[in-house]
């Protein structure tokens, strides 16, 4: 059986793994800013996911996001069928060392095995 022809729940089955060590490098990107939380929804399964066509190779990428209890979008991960993942959450919390930046959001990156993370920083505004 191809990627493709996997259901969407086998699909989030296969990439829980993956998603428990997305959790442990976005929290570590956090705590060496100074944050000691995690993402509000690690371990959490996604409020909403789909099969969609990647338009460069046309095989099935699994799209996943989160909401709060409002609906709003808190973050999301793109899990392509060869396994590269692009995952961003929002923080929306002034850099608790450097008061000149903002964090925006906490990113990842890469292969299982093998994921980047870091913090996505705006300029504070000034006062």
């Amino acid at each position: 059986m191809s990627l493709d022809e996997r259901s969407l729940d086998e699909r989030l089955q296969e990439v829980q793994p993956l998603f428990d060590e997305i959790w442990t490098a976005l929290a570590a990107s956090l705590r060496q800013a100074g944050i000691e939380r995690d993402i509000s929804v690690a371990g959490t399964p996604s409020s909403h996911a789909k099969l969609r066509e990647d338009p460069y190779d046309h095989s099935l990428a699994l799209y996943c996001e989160w909401h709060d209890s409002a609906g709003k979008c808190l973050g999301s991960a793109l899990v392509y069928a060869d396994g590269l993942v692009f995952v961003e959450f929002d923080v929306l919390l002034p850099h608790p060392r450097d008061p000149r930046w903002f964090i925006e959001a906490a990113t990842a990156w890469g292969y299982a095995g093998a994921l980047k993370s870091e913090l996505r920083l705006l300029r504070a505004l000034e006062e």
